[in-house]
């Protein structure tokens, strides 16, 4: 049977360097920025005695999300025997432990004592998904890691047993994320049992999304080729989860608006002529879900990989969207201290508080990714993460005669090992 080759790129050009350089930069303003509020306070950022988990907790939950997308998606080789996919089984497995400690750094460097880094685990409480998502996520990264590591040992045995545990820590891992936020029933905005399975469903759709980006761009500037059937059979996969994403979201809005309790923060939302209004109907159902959906279903775009890779983009922010519409709003809406009643005081009581990041959020919002995209790019370089030709491989006993369509490759007419 044939089986893929992996290795390193050469790493050695001005244009590779210079990514280096800028991303290294650009990082280094996460840090300068999370020095400066951790000794200044956080009367410096957008946050407030009301909104006291603001975009760092948005970016930690999409980090969350796409890590665990990520390694379902690499498990997929393993989980359904799909062979071909092991294409990308490498570096999503590494891009979901990248992406789990950019969670955990963004979010540690949103604390007000990062020195309680290892409170929750020498004083658990078992009632707390705060003190429990500790060694959620502690036994996740150690499963993503191993599992790399049987990979790049190419142990099929160790890698099938560590794949299957790497899928099902995924599913646990962004469920404890979701349970956060839907057992608070002291916010009306976050109580939902549908909160975990809407976060999984998102993560499988994202991951997918950001799987074939990465996939993309990884190939072209690294003068590889890869076979368009990637794209082609991945879009398929995405467009079904995307269907899921928009019921789901459809549906705890509307359950949300009929039940009494909801239908002040619920209308708030859909129709408050606010900020999060646009949040919900543009960033979420028109460019997160809609298009994307459109354009994954039309004839004369779901087969071209320009349009399925600008779906997949839509696709990503979307859901960003859809984190802020998960944290954001059970924070800036005031509490209902007395139902029925007006409730006002000095302490700002029944006051819907503005949420808007200051410039030293941004600098880590900004610092955090450029942090993932110079750690990916240096791990590129020197671990075999990237096969040296995307060819689309079948069981030896299942290969057909490919259609001329299907045979195209996306990339150089060329295939190189060296890359960028």
């Amino acid at each position: 049977m044939a089986k893929y080759y992996f290795s390193t790129i050469e790493g050695k050009s001005p244009r590779y360097w210079t990514w280096v350089v800028l991303l290294g930069l650009v990082a280094l303003g996460w840090l300068a920025a999370s020095t400066i509020r951790f000794y200044t306070g956080f009367h410096i950022t957008g946050l407030s005695n009301s909104v006291t988990w603001g975009g760092a907790k948005v970016i930690f939950v999409l980090f969350v999300g796409l890590s665990a997308g990520s390694l379902m998606i690499s498990g997929l080789a393993v989980l359904f025997n799909q062979k071909e996919y092991k294409v990308l089984s490498r570096v999503a497995a590494f891009n979901a432990v990248l992406f789990m400690v950019g969670a955990l750094a963004i979010l540690i460097s949103d604390w007000g004592r990062p020195d309680r880094l290892f409170l929750p685990f020498y004083n658990i409480n078992p009632r707390s998904m705060l003190s429990l998502n500790a060694f959620i996520y502690s036994t996740y990264m150690t499963i993503g890691v191993l599992y790399l590591w049987a990979q790049f040992k190419e142990s099929e045995k160790f890698a099938k047993i560590l794949g299957i545990a790497a899928v099902i820590a995924a599913l646990f891992v962004h469920s404890g994320t979701g349970f956060i936020f839907g057992i608070i029933n002291g916010r009306d905005m976050f109580f939902s049992s549908m909160t975990p399975l809407a976060f999984v469903v998102a993560a499988l759709s994202s991951g997918t999304a950001l799987a074939m980006i990465m996939l993309h761009l990884t190939f072209k500037y690294t003068d590889r080729e890869i076979d368009r059937r990637f794209f082609l059979n991945l879009s398929k996969i995405m467009l079904g989860l995307i269907i899921f994403v928009m019921y789901i979201v459809t549906i705890e809005r509307l359950t949300h608006l009929y039940a009494p309790e909801f239908q002040h923060g619920e209308t708030f939302i859909m129709f408050g002529g606010n900020f999060l209004n646009f949040v919900l109907w543009g960033q979420v159902f028109l460019i997160g879900l809609i298009l994307p959906i459109i354009i994954l279903l039309n004839p004369g775009t779901r087969q071209r990989i320009g349009w399925i890779l600008a779906a997949s983009a839509m696709h990503v922010v979307g859901v960003l969207g859809e984190r802020i519409l998960f944290i954001i709003p059970g924070q800036v809406l005031p509490q209902p201290i007395l139902p029925g009643y007006e409730v006002t005081s000095g302490f700002g009581d029944g006051v819907v508080w503005p949420y808007i990041p200051q410039f030293v959020e941004w600098m880590q919002f900004v610092g955090i990714f450029s942090l993932i995209g110079l750690v990916y790019i240096v791990g590129i370089k020197v671990l075999p993460l990237l096969p040296v030709e995307g060819v689309y491989v079948k069981e030896a006993h299942a290969e057909e005669p490919a259609e001329e369509e299907a045979a195209e490759s996306v990339g150089p007419a060329e295939p190189a090992a060296e890359g960028a």
